[in-house]
């Protein structure tokens, strides 16, 4: 079948501007700001315009994706190439440097692991609920893992305990809760049980003062008076380790090393590490850093001494980070309805059998080896104890019959209210599994949040998101018995928009085909060897054959292939290594890349966003519900899952995210005013992937 010719009409040629007619003539030529740098594909109806008229639709549908396949290949090469010499990306892709910062990682999630455990088999981690009235115990939880994981004592943690907290989730808590005065009878009584005969406290209060005065006295006597000595013993008392103070830089260049900025921190007193984000496509791939020092440093006198500083000329924009002033946030509390937390649940166990098969963790050798397609599957095949026993809640139970019976299948999804209902037991052993994930991981489950390289951070355990009060029947109204109701619909649309957030980012578990590897240009790095070996193997005459790298003439090629494994072994060596890297880079389905060139804006698109502006300045009186609608009919803050963009240190790393729920209701009607813009190509087929 021959390609019809209106799928290939050109584009009507656009009207030139004075400024474009201007470069044609002597007249002064303005120079405007180039909007989109890298090289865009070409759609399929500009791609139509560059093959002969006479092939068939069929045709062009395949060429057009073998053209795709390859612009993809070369920006994948492009991107390798102007980035493999930086610091960032070596660290990620190169062999050598990617296992040792993979090794760091490991100990460091190791260590994790095992003070879990030890918390887990005390018991402390079976008591924790992930409510927001138990704020204060879990941060005090969340504080004895970082001392555990500073290496603290016993001494330490009961330190810690002792201290006020002064985080906002517990005073709010507090503030809400006054502790009750007690009663004036109670005061006497009180007061009569310390005035008595027998006061312990005070005889020993005054044994106390009385053997100090004796001291002193003979002190004066002797001239040995040294107040300095109770200065000295208060001094060296060790700071807090689950406190620190930091310096965050707002912008690191991509070619300064990690070397040269710990070089200029640990000249002050007090360094305890340095953590720096991925880089950022969007701004020239620079990237934000966080130094940390003990709690004890005078950390505004650092500051002012970093804020003069210039690294390879280049200033970082240093400023003090301020502590996290509330660390128990909370989402919706539906996340307690039976249903939503038994997809929760799901949901959890299958980012621990993920997470865990990925660091090595829990299961056998062959399953270590292989991707994991099933990750349903992966969780009965784990060995991680947190798990055992979780298939019992991971059965799906529906009144069908009890609905059918009631004629409530005849009824809207919109009218089917159910009463909330709160199972415990279930709600226990879910707690267990984000604690797991929080402290082992990383991951901040209801929330959404990946924190990998927290370890190198401030907040070694900065944020958690727990549940918040049960649903007061304001919202869907109560039953009979006042209970309060929730929406089928409302639940189906909280359940399946969390779940998509997990499937698009933690739960993303992307597996390229070896077919779809070597299309993208993955190297052979036997092959490769073969060709530098090809390479420096020139035949002068029959028997006489000169190797380049050396200048040596030997009489076969396979001395020349002896000669170089013998005495050019490190080059060898690095040509391997150069095709490891290279495949390093391709094979991650997250790989790095140029951020898309934006599309120019029109004279069309700019009246629009004006006339939308407008018609917001229109409406003073509207209510503002403080979300947007979506797509899945739910809405929530934006997942940003690197340190560097506010997921976990939001704001440019001066707090750890935000407040917010993951969940805000739009039922009650938002406005919105317009379909969203797309840009796809309506003529272009299917992604090849």
């Amino acid at each position: 079948m021959k390609r019809t010719s209106n799928r290939r009409d050109d584009e009507p040629t656009g009207k030139r501007g004075r400024f474009d007619t201007a470069s044609d003539s002597y007249e002064p030529q303005f120079i405007k700001k180039d909007e989109g740098t890298g090289t865009v594909m070409l759609t399929f109806k500009k791609f139509l315009a560059t093959v002969d008229d006479s092939i068939s639709d069929d045709e062009a549908i395949t060429k057009y994706n073998e053209y795709k396949v390859e612009f993809k290949r070369q920006q994948i090469q492009k991107f390798f190439d102007v980035h493999k010499d930086e610091e960032w990306f070596r660290l990620k892709y190169h062999p050598e440097e990617m296992k040792a910062r993979k090794d760091e990682q490991q100990a460091f999630l190791q260590k994790r692991l095992d003070v879990f455990t030890e918390l887990f088999e005390s018991g402390a981690i079976g008591g924790i609920k992930l409510n927001h009235d138990a704020a204060l115990e879990i941060i005090r939880l969340l504080d004895t893992v970082v001392i555990k994981l500073e290496g603290g004592t016993e001494e330490d943690i009961l330190e810690m305990r002792n201290e006020p907290v002064d985080d906002e989730s517990v005073l709010e808590l507090k503030k809400a809760n006054p502790p009750t005065e007690p009663n004036k009878s109670e005061e006497k009584i009180v007061k009569a049980e310390t005035n008595g005969d027998t006061q312990p406290s005070d005889v020993t209060a005054k044994e106390v003062e009385q053997s100090d005065a004796a001291n002193l006295q003979e002190n004066k006597e002797d001239g040995e008076v040294n107040v300095e000595a109770k200065n000295d013993e208060k001094a060296r008392k060790r700071p807090p380790l689950h406190k620190t103070c930091s310096i965050f830089f707002r912008t690191i260049p991509s070619t300064i090393t990690i070397a040269e900025i710990e070089a200029v921190c640990k000249q002050h007193p007090g360094f305890l590490r340095l953590g720096i984000s991925d880089p950022l496509p969007d701004q020239k791939f620079s990237r934000r850093g966080w130094v940390t020092y003990r709690r004890d440093v005078n950390i505004k006198e650092i500051f002012w001494s970093l804020k003069s500083v210039r690294v390879a000329e280049y200033d970082l924009g240093a400023s003090v980070n301020r502590d996290l002033r509330r660390r128990v946030r909370v989402v919706n509390g539906i996340t307690s309805h039976k249903p939503v937390a038994q997809n929760d649940l799901r949901q959890a166990a299958k980012l621990i059998a993920l997470h865990d098969h990925r660091a090595g963790l829990y299961f056998d050798d062959e399953v270590k080896q292989g991707p994991l397609h099933n990750l349903e599957l992966a969780i009965t095949q784990s060995h991680n104890p947190i798990l055992k026993g979780i298939t019992e809640y991971l059965v799906e139970e529906v009144s069908a019959e009890e609905d059918e019976l009631l004629g409530l299948h005849s009824q809207s999804e919109e009218d089917v209210k159910h009463p909330f209902e709160r199972d415990d037991r279930l709600l226990q052993v879910l707690d267990k599994l984000v604690l797991y994930l929080r402290i082992v991981h990383s991951i901040d489950f209801y929330n959404h949040g990946d924190y990998p390289y927290e370890d190198n951070m401030p907040n070694r355990l900065g944020l958690i998101h727990v549940r918040d009060k049960e649903p007061d029947g304001a919202q869907f109204g109560k039953n009979d018995r006042g209970v309060p109701l929730i929406s089928q619909k409302f639940m189906n649309d909280f359940t399946t928009g969390f779940n998509e957030r997990l499937e698009s980012h933690l739960l993303k578990n992307t597996i390229l085909t070896e077919e779809e590897l070597v299309a993208l240009g993955k190297k052979d790095p036997e092959k490769e060897l073969e060709d530098f070996v090809t390479a420096n193997s020139v035949q002068l005459a029959p028997d006489k054959w000169l190797c380049p790298l050396s200048g040596k003439k030997f009489k076969g090629p396979e001395f020349i292939h002896k000669h170089l494994s013998s005495k050019h072994q490190d080059k060898l060596d690095e040509i391997k290594d150069a095709a490891l890297y290279y495949n390093n880079y391709v094979t991650d389905p997250e790989r790095p890349h140029d951020p898309e060139p934006k599309p120019a804006l029109t004279a069309a698109t700019n009246a629009s966003a004006v006339n939308a502006l407008a018609d917001e300045i229109r409406r003073p009186n509207e209510p503002d519900r403080g979300f947007r609608p979506s797509t899945t009919g739910w809405n929530d803050r934006p997942n940003l899952t690197r340190y560097g963009g506010g997921g976990r240190m939001g704001g440019g790393g001066r707090d750890f995210g935000g407040n917010r729920g993951r969940f805000f209701d739009t039922m009650d009607g938002a406005r919105m005013d317009r379909r969203q813009t797309s840009y796809r190509d309506l003529d272009a087929p299917d992604e090849v992937f």
